[in-house]
């Protein structure tokens, strides 16, 4: 049980723009910005959300905590988009940086409703994005896009068995995450 918390936390959605940021660009300077712009301040807003009473847990287990929570990582990413985009970096990081948005967006609206695995969606959106850039001519990424298939699989049973969700939210978390990513590939770049 501990081991699976441990990968929860490791694993969690929050990190992942500054792992692709880095496998992406590999600059430090530019990838401390990513992790204090995705990470850190988002992170340390729904602190003090905690903090303030607004959300119950940081953990997110109750599904009225998490509008709150994703609405701060909204702004927090779009705000990020708009500052890289102005700076020449790879232009498949925006790529992602947006899809995480819009996947955030999604889970935002779905929380009103329904409980979906953030994590699932995380973890469905990097491995999509990292399929995309293995088919795109850049073969290199396909030893990354297998690694981040394991990972998810790892992940998303830690989540199973912390009985943090069932497979339903789970497995839908992952197509959601995945297909957002895949429709967006053939909307924008194809």
């Amino acid at each position: 049980m501990k081991t699976a918390k441990v990968i929860s936390i490791i694993g969690h959605p929050i990190f992942q723009p500054t792992w692709m940021f880095l496998l992406l660009a590999g600059n430090w300077r530019l990838t401390l910005i990513v992790f204090a712009m995705t990470c850190l301040i988002p992170g340390l807003v729904i602190v003090m959300m905690k903090r303030w009473k607004l959300i119950s847990s940081l953990e997110m287990e109750d599904r009225d905590d998490r509008p709150g929570a994703l609405f701060v990582l909204l702004m927090f990413l779009y705000a990020a988009i708009r500052f890289f985009s102005r700076l020449h970096i790879p232009p498949f990081f925006n790529f992602y940086l947006t899809s995480v948005l819009l996947v955030t967006a999604l889970a935002f609206v779905i929380s009103f409703f329904w409980k979906i695995s953030l994590h699932s969606l995380g973890w469905g959106n990097l491995a999509a994005c990292l399929f995309v850039m293995a088919t795109m001519s850049m073969r290199m990424y396909l030893p990354h896009f297998i690694a981040s298939i394991l990972l998810t699989g790892i992940v998303l049973a830690a989540r199973l068995k912390l009985k943090s969700h069932s497979n339903a939210q789970i497995y839908s978390g992952l197509a959601v995450g995945f297909s957002t990513v895949i429709i967006m590939y053939f909307i924008l770049l194809v």
